[in-house]
Parts: structure tokens; C-alpha cells; sequence
């Protein structure tokens, strides 16, 4: 027995020693592996998550910057149009001209200043007109200088609202052409004064070849070859930022240029310059994370805008190039930044967004980069196309401050336990190990006895009991088999009677699910029921096709399918007291959710046609107050596109951002009207009314104007190709000269064709309207 008690003494303790150990070993191993995958995870989900705000966040930004751009290049297309229609018809218009300059009004009183050599009127006038020494005779200005002076007479009636309207603007000038640079500004400015002060020299030379050497020439460039100018997308002409001669701050001019009636000879230019404060501002203003910052660049990668401490972060060397003459260019390049990373970096090459991991000052960096629109840049010897950069800087160790901070907690986590298991392992081992040496005596003769037990039971005696003679684990243990053993036996005699319970059980529980099964069913009808309603009520707020034959002037078909049971999209057509107003938009994701969002903005469209509200911009902004509010309310992450047509005598008014419009001409032009520079999405602003934009489009009999959802272009084939606004072009192209019934169900069987057998899954909306 003693040998006995030894032996089981040392295995039972070599065995829980090992089996500590290995668990420590396991438990161990298992917490470094979550600890591991923990971290992936968290990094997978950071890495998705940064992605995806840096890359929206970098993408508002860059669209906000654009269009602050091309607001101000817009006044002054406009602007350049009108001075060019009057040189194209000067012949017509020549006695106006001439009689323009005699005017009280508009006489330019020109007042000769010996000392700097010039000739310039006074402020009390709308606009200062200079005219520099070498375009006069000691004192005199030459009779053709004198005579395009007063020619030009007429532009004050115009360049003063020019000025103070529309996008923000420095000056507004108009320059003559290159043998008699006279140049008309306003607001009115020392023009000649702050030159003589800043730009030494200047009175010398030619004004062009001076201040913009070689401007002249790159023009000219254009129409050495048939066509030229048509084959531009657009003569603005941006010149890189200075420093203003009056005070300005940092400006950047942009020029248009003009010319004779037969796009023969250089006739001039106007300008616009335009303080670059509040864009820069605006850049400095961004702030990513703790640190992070904002930067936009040349293509040259010279930085026109970023913070104080942005600029330390990107070891900027500030300096400013100055030649001999013309004006002096703000200089501030990454190739010459004192961080390695910086100095290397490279511009975006399409229109994608990069993202780059640099070291900057030891500490690992995130770097996202997109490029802004291409423009026509002089940079002092030609033009060429060239793409601001605008980049986005945050220190890794911010965005990923989550992820430090839960590898920490992991690994003190890890430590504890270990240390805790040891601890506890080794309590226990001694415990254990003191218990089996007290009870293996006493427990070696009851072990006997269930053996011996259980071999009889084994061999079929299930009458087997053994002697209890003590109420200890011991004594429990063989109660425990002799209750066992009657169990067993007990079954054994009543197996039949126990089947048949169990059987009658089955049978109860199958009856209670078939009635759950029924309810479900039910449920199932009844949800569907209201889901249907939902649908038909969706459907029922469209415009009928007996209300659309009833508009005047107008053919329009529209047609409107969604994905799911109820869907987001919208289109509708209204008359109110002659004017015909025409909605499209499109709201995030389908579903009842987006179908709920829709009626809410026809509620709210035909509410506010009701109430006479006759301003498309403002229409489309208490649009979007009220959708914003109500999704406020609602909790809703939805919002929608949404373009507003205004539609009267011809004339087609588009306010708002959606898809583009397609325009097809009775000859088979084809146009298409883009509208991301209308507006923003509705819903996801309180206020948008800076940003919304109308166009308007003369319509004539016979023309075909197609709107549509992105449910079209993005359906797909069984090989994931999409439909793609190319494809849908052509279909109307083809059909331009049928009804617009016809040209909608021609678009329908068309995309329907191309999906095939495969699952749509986006509404599908199209709206098509011709002219008779």
C-alpha cells in the first residue's frame, strides 16, 4: 500500500507540475497570438478608417478650392466676351466709340507728370487710366494713343460692377495692345506712383515686356495654326503669385487676352488680380488630427499657402526670386526643404489621390496628395497646362494613437496574467499535492471497490452495489454509483415507457413550432403588405403621364423603377403661373429609409412652388434647410442630390448638383451640362447657398434634354461591366427624333439588355423632355 501511495504521490505530482507548466506555456502563447491579431485588427480598421477620412476630408477640400478658383475665371470670360464682341463689331458701333471719350461722364481727364514720365487721371474718377511715357511726346499723348484711350472710354459704365460683384477681386483692368499698353483699372488705384516705387525701370520698356516677357509671344502661339483658338478649352491664362505693388499682399494675376476681329493680331488683354489671402487662409485654417496640417503647391512644388508650423514640419526654405525686371515671384519649393522625404516628393501625375509614408524629423508621417484643375500657366517663357497640388500632412503616431495605446494595455494585460497564473499555479501545485498524499490511503481502498464495481456492471450485472462506509468525497463517491447503478438499471427495464415519452415530447414540441411557423408566415404577409403600400404610395406621388401631356411646349416621359420594395429616387414636374419646375435627385442608398426622404423633399418642392418662391438659388437652399432639419430629427446619415430645372419660353434654368445633362440638338449635337459646380449634396449642410450655381440653356424646338440617376450608368452586366453615360448617349442620339416616350423606352430595353439576368441593384430613374 505504502509503495502504492508513493507511486501515485510522484506521477499525480510530476503530471499537474507538467501540465502547469504547459498551460502556462499555452495560456501564454495564446494571449501573445491575440494580442497579435488584436493588433492587426485594429490596424486593418485604423488604416480603412484613416483612408477613408483623409481621403474624403482631402476631397472637400480640393472641390472647395476649385471652385474658388473658377468663380473668379468665370467674371472674367465673361468679362473678356463682351470687350471682344465690341472689337468684332467696332465697325458697327465705331460712331458710339468715338463719342465715347467726349462724354462728361466718361471723359478721362489725363494729367502729364514730368518726374515719373507719365500721364494718369485723377481719383474722382471710376476707373484710373494710365498711359505710360513712351506713348507720348513731352507732355503730349500721341493722337492714335489719345484716340484708343477714348475708344475704350465705354468700359467704365462696365468694369465697376464687374469689380464688385461676383467672385472677390483686387483689380479689374483692361490693357491695350502691345504698341499702346495703356491700362484702365478699377477700383482706382496710384497705378503709375506705386510702379515707380516697387518696379524701378519700368517706364522704359514695353509694359508687356516688362512685367511679362514672353506673355505676348506664348499668346501668339495660338493662332499661328488654323483653329487654334477653338481647339483651347479656355485662353485664361493664370501668372504664378507676387507680392502686389499696392499693397495687396499676395495676389495672382489672372490675364485673357484679345483679338482683331479675324483672330489675326494680339488687341489687348483684361486681367483680373486676386488676392490670394483668403484661399491661403483657408489652407492655414485646416487642422488634421493634433498637429496635422494642410499645404498647396505649384507644379514646381513651390508652396503658395500653409501654416507657420506646417512650414517648420516641411523644413521650408523661405526666399524670393527677383529678376532685374518684371514681378517678383514668392519662392518657397519641397526640393529645396531641409527633410529628405520632403525635398523628394513628387506631384500627383493623374487625377488620383496619393498617399505616402515619410520620415520627417524621425517621426513617421502620413502625406496625402491631389491634384486641383488644370490651368493655363506662364511661368516666363510659355504657357502650359499645369495642376496645383493640394497635400494633407499628420503624424502617423496621431492617427494611429488608438492602436499605441491598446498595444500598451495588451501587453501590461499580458504581464499581469502570467505573473498572476505563475503565482496561482504554484498555490495550487502545493495544495494539490498535500491533499493527495493526506486522502490516497483512504481513497486506495474505495477505489477497489468501484473498480471491482464497475467490472461487474460492465460485464452486465447492473444489480451491483457496493458497501458505504463513510460520508466523505469517498462515501459520496460510491453513493453516487450505487444511484448510478440503479439508474442504469431502472432504464434498462423501462426503455420502452421511456421512448414512448420521448416520443410524445417530439411530437408536442413539432405542433408548437408548426404553430410559430404559422405566425411567422402571417407576419411575413403582413410586413409585406405595408412594404407594397409604401411602394404604391411612392409610386402614386409621381407625376402621371396625363399630367405630363398637359404641359405646353414640352413632350416629357419619365419612367422610375427601384432596387428594393420602396426606393430613393426622385423626379417630378410642376406648373405653376407659366413657369414649369423640374426636380431629379437621388438619395444615398434605397430602401424605405430613402424612399421616406424622398416624399419628404416633393413635400417640400411642391410647397414651396405653392408659396410663389420664384429664386432658383434660393428655392434649392430652403430646400436643403429643410431637408437637413427633418434628417436632424430623424437621425438619418442620408443626404441626396438634387437639380432643380426652371423651364419657361425656351429657356432652361438649372440650379443644383446631380449627373450630368444631356442634351441632344434637333441637327444631333449632342451637349452635355455638368452640375457638380451647382451646389452640394442636400442634407449633409445647414446652409449651402455660397456654394449653389445656376446655368441656364436656351431650348429650341426639337431639342431632346435626358436626366437621369446613377442607377443607369452604374447597372451591370453578368461581366461587372457598367452601363457607362457613353452607351446612354448613343441610345439618345440614335432616338433624338421620336417622341420622348419613345426615346425613355428606348433607353429602358437598352439598359434592361445590358443587365441581362443579374440583380439591379440601384434605383433606376430616367426623365426625358423635348421640345415641340
Amino acid at each position: 500500500m505504502t509503495k502504492f501511495n508513493t507511486k501515485f504521490l510522484l506521477v499525480t505530482g510530476v503530471s499537474v507540475l507538467i501540465g502547469a507548466i504547459l498551460n502556462m506555456i499555452v495560456a501564454r502563447q495564446g494571449i501573445h497570438r491575440l494580442s497579435e491579431k488584436s493588433t492587426r485588427e485594429i490596424e486593418s480598421g485604423l488604416n480603412v478608417a484613416t483612408r477613408e477620412y483623409l481621403t474624403n476630408h482631402i476631397e472637400d477640400k480640393a472641390q472647395h478650392t476649385n471652385f474658388q478658383l473658377h468663380h473668379a475665371y468665370s467674371d472674367l470670360e465673361i468679362f473678356a466676351s463682351i470687350v471682344q464682341q465690341s472689337i468684332d463689331i467696332g465697325q458697327d458701333i465705331q460712331p458710339m466709340l468715338d463719342v465715347a471719350g467726349s462724354l462728361p461722364a466718361l471723359r478721362d481727364k489725363l494729367v502729364y507728370n514730368p518726374q515719373g514720365n507719365w500721364y494718369q487721371n485723377g481719383p474722382d474718377e471710376p476707373a484710373a487710366v494710365t498711359v505710360w511715357g513712351y506713348m507720348g511726346d513731352h507732355g503730349t499723348i500721341l493722337p492714335d494713343v489719345q484716340r484708343a484711350v477714348d475708344r475704350s472710354a465705354w468700359l467704365d459704365l462696365l468694369m465697376p460692377s464687374f469689380a464688385a460683384h461676383g467672385a472677390a477681386k483686387l483689380q479689374l483692368y483692361y490693357v491695350g495692345p502691345r504698341e499702346q499698353p495703356f491700362a484702365r483699372m478699377v477700383p482706382y488705384t496710384d497705378t503709375a506712383g506705386a510702379c515707380d516705387k516697387k518696379y524701378p525701370g519700368h517706364n522704359e520698356k514695353i509694359w508687356y515686356d516688362f512685367f511679362f516677357p514672353g506673355l505676348v509671344d506664348s499668346w501668339l502661339e495660338w493662332i499661328k495654326t488654323p483653329d487654334g483658338l477653338k481647339q483651347l478649352k479656355t485662353q485664361i491664362t493664370v501668372l504664378p503669385p507676387y507680392e502686389d505693388a499696392a499693397g495687396g499682399g499676395a495676389v495672382m494675376t489672372v490675364f485673357h487676352p484679345l483679338w482683331n476681329k479675324q483672330r489675326s493680331a494680339f488687341a489687348g488683354s483684361v486681367g483680373i488680380d486676386l488676392t490670394l489671402g483668403q484661399l491661403i487662409e483657408s489652407i492655414k485654417d485646416v487642422k488634421l488630427a493634433q498637429t496635422g496640417f494642410a499645404f498647396l503647391t505649384q507644379s514646381d512644388g513651390n508652396v503658395l499657402a500653409v501654416n507657420d508650423a506646417g512650414a517648420v514640419t516641411l523644413g521650408l526654405r523661405t526666399s524670393s526670386d527677383k529678376a532685374e525686371a518684371g514681378v517678383g515671384l514668392l519662392t518657397r519649393r519641397l526640393k529645396d526643404s531641409k527633410e529628405s522625404g520632403i525635398a523628394t516628393l513628387t506631384p500627383p501625375l493623374a487625377d488620383q489621390i496619393d498617399y505616402h509614408e515619410v520620415t520627417i524629423g524621425g517621426q513617421q508621417h502620413i502625406i496625402v496628395l491631389e491634384r486641383l484643375s488644370a490651368l493655363n500657366s506662364w511661368a516666363g517663357s510659355t504657357i502650359a497646362t499645369e495642376h496645383w497640388t493640394l497635400g494633407f500632412v499628420v503624424p502617423k503616431s496621431e492617427m494611429y494613437a488608438s492602436l499605441i495605446a491598446a498595444q500598451d494595455a495588451i501587453e501590461q494585460s499580458r504581464t499581469s496574467i502570467v505573473t498572476t497564473q505563475i503565482l496561482i499555479t504554484m498555490a495550487s501545485f502545493l495544495v494539490l499535492m498535500l491533499g493527495v498524499y493526506l486522502v490516497s490511503r483512504k481513497m486506495t481502498g474505495a477505489l477497489v471497490a468501484l473498480s471491482t464495481g464497475a467490472t461487474r456492471m460492465r460485464e452486465g450485472d447492473y444489480g451491483v452495489r457496493i458497501d458505504v462506509n463513510s460520508a466523505d468525497e469517498i462515501g459520496q463517491l460510491g453513493v453516487a454509483f450505487n444511484n448510478m447503478a440503479s439508474e442504469i438499471e431502472a432504464y434498462t427495464n423501462n426503455l420502452e415507457e421511456l421512448v414512448g415519452e420521448r416520443t410524445r415530447a417530439l411530437e408536442k414540441a413539432n405542433e408548437e413550432i408548426s404553430e410559430l411557423n404559422a405566425k411567422l408566415a402571417q407576419e411575413n404577409i403582413r410586413l409585406g403588405a405595408e412594404l407594397n403600400v409604401a411602394r404604391q404610395l411612392q409610386l402614386m406621388v409621381l407625376p402621371a403621364p396625363s399630367e405630363l401631356q398637359e404641359i405646353p411646349g414640352l413632350d416629357i416621359a419619365g419612367y422610375m423603377a427601384p432596387a428594393d420594395e420602396v426606393g430613393g429616387d426622385y423626379y417630378d414636374v410642376l406648373r405653376s403661373d407659366g413657369l414649369v419646375k423640374i426636380g431629379i435627385g437621388d438619395v444615398t442608398g434605397h430602401g424605405l429609409e430613402s424612399g421616406v426622404l424622398m416624399l419628404m423633399v416633393q413635400t417640400a418642392v411642391r410647397t414651396l412652388l405653392a408659396s410663389n418662391e420664384r429664386d432658383p438659388k434660393k428655392f434649392l437652399s430652403i430646400v436643403n434647410k429643410v431637408i437637413y432639419q427633418d434628417i436632424q430629427r430623424i437621425r438619418s446619415d442620408k443626404n441626396l442630390s438634387l437639380t432643380l430645372l426652371d423651364y419657361s419660353d425656351g429657356q432652361l434654368q438649372l440650379t443644383g448638383q446631380h449627373e450630368d445633362l444631356i442634351i441632344v440638338r434637333k441637327n444631333g449635337t449632342l451637349d452635355r451640362v455638368e452640375t457638380m459646380g451647382l451646389g452640394l449634396p442636400i442634407g449633409i449642410d445647414l446652409d449651402i447657398s455660397d456654394f449653389i450655381g445656376s446655368i441656364e440653356v436656351k431650348l429650341e424646338a426639337g431639342d431632346v434634354v435626358t436626366l437621369f440617376s446613377d442607377g443607369i450608368t452604374e447597372a451591370e452586366d453578368s461581366a461587372e461591366e457598367q452601363y457607362g453615360i457613353d452607351r446612354l448617349c448613343q441610345v439618345i442620339s440614335r432616338n433624338h427624333q421620336r417622341t420622348s416616350r419613345e426615346i425613355k423606352d428606348a433607353i429602358i430595353e437598352d439598359v434592361l439588355a445590358h443587365v441581362g439576368y443579374n440583380k439591379i441593384h440601384d434605383d433606376i430613374t430616367v426623365l426625358v423632355i423635348k421640345r415641340v
